[in-house]
């Protein structure tokens, strides 16, 4: 490739990202394209780029990209011989998204989805791990049609792909006389719209796909009977099929690749055009020319006749206003907080990314960072970034051009701003910064780390810097090892010397003084960065551990109030659509739905309504319900992907239930698009192996070792359980083999009896199944205490009876008189106590279960004495026990 070449397409991997925004698409939308006979866009047609900007917003590609069961991930986790935290073993990650390939065994519909898939891996290639048409191979699809003498013709390309997809036959040729060329003119020969030579191979390989499955007279009748169709209904939109047809195909690409209103406008002349020379061919065939009329009637509409249809783009748009207008920090959902990716190392030196792949890294303190700077320079009253209030010095140079760039919030943390943010934050030359990687890559973990990045970042304040000194020196003293609310004073100051905004607040959790992987003391925890507003707090929070940082939302964006407006104005648009007549609308219907439920829940895919309808997809089997789980939002945060990973193999956990192969091939993509060599995440998503022991069959990219190898931590624990009880009511199937498998997970290890018998929530979760499962109480719960005593054979009988004991214990926490059943279940863990092994003596483990309800646990024992033991003296000195051991623990914790 010639230099020259390079450097322009380096350039336009930038400019590509600049897709148009929602107020241009409004413009667009509201004036005259074709001026001699005074048309618009048609807003219920395809060539509406509302519809592109919805379908990007919502991922539909982006997840058909990454997660199609029809492709298969190229990814492999290798463990290394390298260990961290001196026994914690090391693993190798390696994803090439460009390597990625379709699956040769597609079982329905196999010659046009592999023909697809194909064609989109091409036209999509994301060789960085984040969607993108573009990519630095040569013989790609982006790179030829921005060559200088390509560029002229491009519009027309697009207009041609575009009239192909949508099924007019237009005559344009890829070889003439045995050389390869493309070509298109005008019907009467004046006009030459294509003519180059040596076109790509993506482009004509797409060309002729097209071709071959336009619905004419020449087509193959099974071809085209098995074709995915456009949905006409919202029940038809809803399967998902629609993600598998050619013009969702050419319009997404369309859509990431015109950047400009003025491109777009020419591109939509274009079609026109084209479309026009159909109607007059006179070598056009009866059929073409009704189809390209009836066409031309769905993308333009008279300027006169326009008035009594809805303007889509400007509803659309002035939702988005009043979201913003009452945005009070840079982020108002979960899903624009920036999230790690793989990034490009940085030479600062001579200001070059470096393009090797073995130098890429996962970006979580980066990422972090991002999010705390934007906190940092976001002005509420603007509703944008601001560094006035910095120092002008080389130091600040960096940062200042990056707001300059990104001077407002974004909805999606792109690629590109990632990357740029890395040249912020990258090769910093710091001594008390440290690095994991050579020649100052990939910052190192730890509060006081990510301090001295902030402070060098933004000038080294003087006021920052000896509160940064004060925190060390208080690290340093030996008498130290948690910091907590000490350093809440020190936060407060930085963030207020550094931020726009100075009404804020910090809220500190508990900091361990720990060493990070250079050896060097460092501090881990969270903290709450919080800003005022009348009587709401917004902000985030940020978490840090010895290997990951995460940001997450903290408290709520917006008040009741505005919440309450917000809502209204959505419902009354939703409301426009709750009969949609067209494709257009159904996606503008759904789109609100989600949305919606994206304002009303903080985290939307694991609450209803949305959390129900994933599930029941998971549960239904089958390939359409991969697509139906990809309209529910672009599938990029950790917690959506672990929820339908773990769901998926809680249900497949049952034996009987035959293998899904697509559910298992999406899963396995999801785990292939994760940063597994991040010790939290691996640790997070291997977890459901637990429940479901075939994971290793399923996903054998990853090596072997690491599915025994992952610590339980007492939040994962807790997550196991709440996944499994307060889920499973859908996936209910698999409930018992769930739980045999966190209990046989428990088993390898008496420390984990600790966490079984201290952890009141248990009990709780189990309750909690019961009162929502169909299947009969008390037999589930009799199988659940069952699944205990068979499956913790490492536990002592001493063990097993506290364990009993506890359970006992806490149920009467939640008995009330509306919940008779749970007297059944006391009953029956009584009669399975082993009264041999009630003592008073060491009972410190479980007396915190006692008390809460020392008075229910003993009125119950006392009116129930007579039914439960009648004249069996051996069951009354169980009792007796019992409310002694009630009685003395009590007395105990009295006294203290």
């Amino acid at each position: 490739m010639k230099i020259g070449m390079i450097i322009k397409l380096l350039l336009m991997m930038y400019a590509v990202y600049a897709r148009i925004e929602l107020v241009d698409i409004k413009k667009i939308g509201e004036i005259v394209v074709i001026q001699e006979d005074r048309l618009l866009i048609h807003p219920n047609g395809p060539l509406s780029p509302l519809r592109g900007y919805i379908m990007h917003r919502s991922g539909y590609m982006f997840n058909k990209r990454f997660y199609s069961s029809e492709i298969d991930t190229d990814y492999i986790l290798t463990k290394t011989d390298k260990v961290i935290y001196g026994s914690v073993p090391i693993y190798d990650y390696i994803r090439q998204p460009i390597n990625d390939q379709v699956y040769d065994d597609i079982e329905e519909n196999k010659e046009y989805l592999t023909e697809f898939h194909t064609l989109l891996i091409g036209m999509f290639p994301s060789p960085d791990g984040s969607f993108s048409i573009v990519s630095g191979r040569k013989d790609a699809m982006y790179p030829f049609l921005i060559k200088d003498e390509v560029q002229a013709q491009s519009m027309h390309i697009l207009a041609a792909l575009f009239l192909l997809s949508e099924d007019v036959n237009i005559p344009i040729n890829t070889c003439i006389q045995e050389e390869k060329i493309l070509f298109l003119e005008s019907t009467d020969g004046i006009t030459t719209y294509i003519n180059l030579k040596n076109p790509n191979n993506y482009l004509v390989n797409l060309i002729e796909f097209l071709k071959k499955y336009i619905d004419d007279d020449n087509a193959n009748p099974n071809s085209i009977e098995s074709m995915p169709n456009e949905p006409t209904t919202y029940e038809q939109f809803k399967t998902g099929e629609f993600l598998n047809t050619k013009q969702f195909l050419v319009q997404s690409y369309i859509y990431e690749f015109i950047d400009t209103p003025e491109k777009y406008i020419k591109f939509v002349e274009a079609v026109h055009t084209l479309l026009n020379d159909q109607i007059k061919n006179e070598k056009s065939t009866p059929e073409n020319k009704a189809k390209s009329n009836k066409l031309l009637e769905e993308c333009f509409i008279e300027e006169n006749t326009i008035s009594g249809l809805i303007n889509h783009a400007a509803l659309i748009f002035n939702l988005k206003d009043i979201k913003d207008k009452c945005r009070k920090c840079p982020f108002i959902d979960t899903l624009e907080l920036p999230i790690y990716t793989r990034v490009k190392a940085y030479d600062r030196t001579n200001d070059k990314e470096l393009n090797d792949e073995d130098k890429k890294h996962s970006n979580y303190v980066e990422a972090s960072l991002l999010g705390l700077a934007c906190c940092l320079m976001y002005d509420p009253n603007t509703r944008k970034y601001t560094t006035e209030h910095l120092p002008d010095n080389e130091e600040t140079k960096p940062l200042k051009k990056f707001f300059e760039k990104y001077p407002v919030p974004t909805e999606i943390t792109t690629y590109e701003m990632q990357q740029d943010w890395y040249r912020v934050v990258a090769d910093l030359k710091n001594d008390k910064i440290f690095y994991i990687k050579e020649g100052n890559n990939e910052l190192e973990t730890g509060l006081l780390n990510m301090l001295y990045v902030i402070s060098d970042i933004t000038g080294n304040n003087e006021e920052v810097l000896e509160e940064i000194e004060s925190i060390k020196k208080r690290r340093n003293d030996d008498n130290h090892s948690c910091i907590g609310f000490n350093i809440e004073e020190n936060l407060i100051t930085i963030f207020t010397a550094l931020s726009t905004n100075k009404d804020l607040e910090v809220d500190c959790g508990d900091f361990k003084i720990e060493d990070n992987r250079h050896s060097v003391s460092d501090l881990f925890g969270s903290f709450d960065l919080l800003y005022n507003f009348n009587e709401l707090q917004a902000g985030i929070s940020v978490d840090i551990s010895k290997d990951h940082v995460k940001l997450s939302m903290e408290e709520d964006s917006f008040s009741d109030e505005e919440k309450s407006i917000i809502i209204e104005e959505f419902t009354k648009v939703q409301n426009m659509y709750s009969n949609p007549n067209n494709y257009t609308e159904c996606i503008i219907k759904h789109y609100i739905y989600v949305e919606l439920a994206k304002i009303q829940c903080e985290y939307v895919y694991v609450e209803e309504p949305i959390e129900s309808i994933l599930l029941n997809s998971i549960s239904k089997g089958g390939y359409i319900s991969t697509l139906n789980i990809f309209l529910y939002g672009r599938i990029e945060l950790d917690y959506y992907k672990v929820s339908i990973i773990t769901n998926f193999l809680m249900f497949y956990a049952n034996p009987i239930i035959k293998d899904d192969s697509s559910l298992v091939r999406m899963t396995n993509n999801l785990i292939g698009n994760l940063p597994l060599d991040s010790l939290c995440t691996r640790d997070w998503i291997l977890r459901g192996y637990i429940y479901n022991s075939k994971a290793k069959d399923y996903y054998k990219k990853i090596d072997e070792r690491a599915w025994d190898g992952f610590y339980i931590t007492n939040t994962m624990l807790k997550s196991l359980y709440i996944d499994l009880f307060l889920c499973t009511v859908t996936v209910e199937d698999g409930f018992t083999h769930s739980f045999a498998g966190i209990m046989k997970k428990l088993n390898k290890n008496s420390y984990y009896y600790y966490k079984t018998i201290q952890d009141k929530c248990i009990i709780e979760y189990i309750l909690d199944y019961l009162d929502n499962t169909s299947k009969p109480k008390f037999d589930t719960f009799c199988t659940i205490i069952n699944i205990v005593n068979q499956t913790l054979t490492n536990f002592n009988k001493q063990e097993l009876t506290n364990i009993h004991l506890s359970w006992f214990f806490d149920m009467f926490s939640k008995m009330t008189t509306n919940t008779p059943e749970i007297r059944q279940y006391l009953l029956y863990l009584f009669s399975i106590i082993n009264d041999d092994y009630i003592t008073t003596a060491n009972k410190e483990d479980i007396r915190w279960s006692i008390q809460n309800s020392p008075n229910n646990i003993l009125n119950f024992l006392q009116e129930n004495s007579n039914m439960i033991c009648g004249t069996n003296l051996e069951i009354s000195n169980k009792i007796n026990k019992i409310v002694q051991l009630v009685k003395d623990s009590t007395s105990q914790e009295q006294a203290q």
